[in-house]
């Protein structure tokens, strides 16, 4: 049932996001919620749980992870667009791994509290994937991007003690690392974008309803999760 109730959550992220952009203030909500979600799921979960397993040189990673996009941009100046695929393109790879480890969180023998808190974060996770992919890759990029995730987390959930094996491999800790880097940087400046300027999301901070999203987010990402130990 978790496995169903997580695949589901992904799926409504792109229904949601889609009907929310329709109304302004719902777009402005949406944007915090997606930027504070991602953000706290990156930096309060993945980079933690990459540190914890990888060590020390989990750290070179992460910081090559951040330092990448840049570098990327900056040696494909005439090629800009191109550049930013390659960083979505990383990210994707990353979130597919990431799966691999919520499907793990999903089994029984985790408790439900952890597999809760794993289907609440694939609501934003799905909005965040259609967000990048859908208006830069195409429709039939993002869609198999979502078939993967989901693939992904199945097997995970249905392989189990090998995955879990997997998932506490050193190897696995660094790509976390690196990615979580690079994601960092596709959510404080967005997908299209200069260094100058931010241009996604379109709301600015002092909006209501942007601010009302990151309360949002910081109440999914932090208080929720709590609420079933209650």
């Amino acid at each position: 049932m978790n496995l169903i109730l997580s695949i589901t959550a992904l799926l409504l992220g792109p229904i949601i996001y889609a009907l929310g952009r329709r109304n302004h203030v719902a777009r402005q909500i949406l944007d915090g919620f997606i930027f504070i979600t991602i953000a706290g799921i990156i930096c309060v979960d993945i980079i933690p749980e990459a540190l914890t397993t990888g060590g020390t040189l989990a750290i070179a990673f992460l910081t090559f992870g951040i330092a990448f996009p840049i570098v990327i941009e900056r040696g494909f100046r005439g090629a800009l667009h191109e550049a930013h695929i390659l960083v979505l393109i990383v990210a994707a790879m990353g979130l597919i791994v990431h799966a691999l480890i919520d499907g793990i969180a999903l089994l029984p023998a985790q408790g439900d509290d952890l597999a809760h808190a794993v289907i609440l974060h694939r609501l934003p996770v799905g909005m965040a994937i259609w967000w990048s992919l859908r208006p830069n890759l195409g429709l039939p990029v993002a869609i198999a991007a979502f078939a993967t995730i989901s693939i992904a987390t199945a097997a995970s959930y249905i392989l189990g003690g090998p995955m879990v094996e997997l998932a506490e491999a050193r190897s696995i800790a660094y790509l976390q690392a690196f990615v979580s880097g690079s994601l960092i940087h596709v959510v404080a400046f967005g997908v299209t974008h200069d260094h100058g300027g931010h241009i996604e999301p379109v709301a600015r901070s002092q909006d209501w309803g942007y601010r009302l999203g990151i309360l949002l987010g910081l109440f999914l990402v932090f208080t929720a999760p709590q609420l079933n130990s209650l």
